[in-house]
């Protein structure tokens, strides 16, 4: 079947460059559930390659919060578990573990499921355990750990790189999300604090490949370097609120947005060596955009990348390779199946337009009655009260509001419990208490939030029907409720 000429990013086409990829490549044999290695190989892709094909499927979730595309990450990240159990210690590369500790620890994040979990902090402590040094370079983790790269032929000498920094950084902050375990967060930050100080250029917003033992720093820069940086940053700023962490990340973005492009501002790489490109960037770019309201500035950009992928698909089945701004090859059916995941990462996070930046992002919820916020009140349990407090600058009011593609509704998520708003069991009763829970993206986790006529907004839950209602009581601690809709000011939120 040949693919429709692209005339540009349209409605839906981030669902079929997502179909197109699992057309081609995902396998069902028997209980297994994985995607082959190459267009004309069936055979399983393994380890990290087998990771970063499942990140894309992940990537689709996330913008849909499909409950089929979570049944189908669970299933896929099973498979890879049976294939690919713990012990690690076969593998002496750190990056490695870190790409199967993401895909497992958002796995997670997304399913629920502890084995998920269990499995992605073992591959941090692993890796950490063995990889992070104080006698070379005053610290950092070696990308080859130096025993095995002693057993190469020849024999090399091991370095520390962004790739393996980078990522298992970014697992160590999405276990603290995840358990509130606050030495994850410290081991974040610890090794932030050496990439910032060895890898990264606070001039150019560059992020170096890497440093040898020596000193010798590795000045080269490639997509993936830059957006798993990128993203890293970005999740520090989340869960600290420091803005330091949202000023290099923010480098980050305009250097790979000016510098690791083509001519005509596309992320395009026709070297066959190459896996992916631009698939960390794409999460990297679209976190950052998304959460900090940027739409305007930076969707451009993003879209025109979105309508090359669009324009140089291979028509007979529908999927783009690295190189986004040349046509993909038409009977190359040897290529990888990593090749092909960049392009369906980047649509996933590319809105045909944008949304609405006075909702999107990063909020305090301020009641118009009360005065009061909309707090976690320091609680990390499921079925903890949402409260109502005075305004402060803590993390408890701030509420991170991502959109859900289609049903136009809003994810409302607390960033300092990592916990969303829900209504529970999406309960029609009236006067019931809101509370924190896990993330599930069902429809009593997602909410309508319209503007109304004097500025402030009406937020109501999709099962339920009712309203986000802050009661007549101003005093702190107050629970939040839910109400039918009757326009009085403790149902109006002003977001600020």
């Amino acid at each position: 079947m040949q693919a429709p000429a692209a005339l540009g990013l349209g409605q839906g086409d981030a669902e079929s460059m997502y179909q197109a990829f699992n057309n081609v490549f995902l396998v069902r044999s028997g209980n297994a559930v994985y995607y082959k290695s190459a267009i004309n190989n069936a055979g399983r892709d393994e380890t990290w390659a087998a990771s970063l094909d499942i990140l894309g499927a992940q990537d689709a979730y996330e913008r849909t919060g499909d409950p089929e595309k979570k049944t189908l990450i669970n299933e896929l990240l099973t498979t890879w578990l049976d294939y690919t159990p713990t012990p690690w210690s076969w593998d002496g590369w750190n990056d490695d573990i870190g790409w199967f500790s993401l895909a497992l620890i958002r796995g997670y994040q997304i399913t629920s499921n502890p084995r998920f979990l269990d499995a992605a902090k073992y591959g941090f402590d692993y890796a950490f355990g063995r990889g992070w040094d104080t006698q070379h370079n005053g610290g950092g983790i070696w990308e080859e750990n130096p025993e095995y790269a002693a057993r190469e032929t020849p024999p090399k000498t091991s370095t520390k790189e962004a790739l393996a920094n980078d990522s298992l950084g970014k697992v160590a902050c999405m276990i603290y999300q995840s358990t509130h375990d606050g030495s994850y967060l410290q081991k974040a930050q610890q090794i932030y604090a050496w990439v910032s100080a060895n890898l990264f250029n606070h001039t150019t917003g560059q992020i170096n490949t890497g440093i040898s033992p020596d000193g010798h720093i590795d000045t080269g820069s490639a997509a993936y370097n830059q957006g798993t940086f990128l993203d890293y940053a970005h999740l520090l700023y989340l869960i600290t609120g420091n803005p330091i962490y949202r000023t290099d990340a923010h480098l980050a973005l305009d250097y790979g947005l000016r510098n690791l492009t083509n001519q005509n501002g596309i992320f395009s790489n026709t070297q066959t060596y190459l896996n992916t490109w631009a698939d960390e960037f794409a999460r990297g770019a679209g976190h950052f955009v998304r959460d900090n309201g940027l739409w305007a500035t930076y969707h451009p950009a993003l879209k025109a990348n979105a309508d090359a992928i669009l324009r140089n698909r291979r028509p007979d089945l529908g999927i783009t390779w690295n190189g986004w701004d040349e046509p993909t090859p038409p009977n190359d059916d040897t290529l990888s199946t990593n090749k092909f995941v960049s392009s369906v990462a980047w649509l996933q996070f590319t809105p045909t337009s944008p949304p609405n930046e006075e909702i999107s992002g990063i909020h305090t919820l301020v009641n118009k009655a009360t005065n009061t916020s909309l707090d976690s009140g320091g609680k990390f349990e499921n079925g903890s009260p949402i409260i109502q407090w005075g305004k402060n600058a803590s993390l408890n009011q701030r509420w991170l509001l991502t959109a859900n593609d289609a049903d136009e509704s809003w994810n409302i998520v607390n960033l300092a419990s990592w916990k969303a708003l829900d209504c529970p069991g999406g309960r029609e009763e009236g006067g019931m208490a809101m509370v924190l829970w896990t993330g599930s993206r069902d429809g009593n986790q997602r909410w309508g939030v319209e503007r109304l006529e004097d500025g402030s907004y009406k937020i109501w839950n999709r099962a339920s029907g009712k309203v986000l209602d802050g009661g007549a009581g101003g005093e702190n601690g107050a629970v939040v409720v839910q109400r039918e809709w009757n326009g009085s000011a403790q149902q109006r939120w002003v977001l600020e």
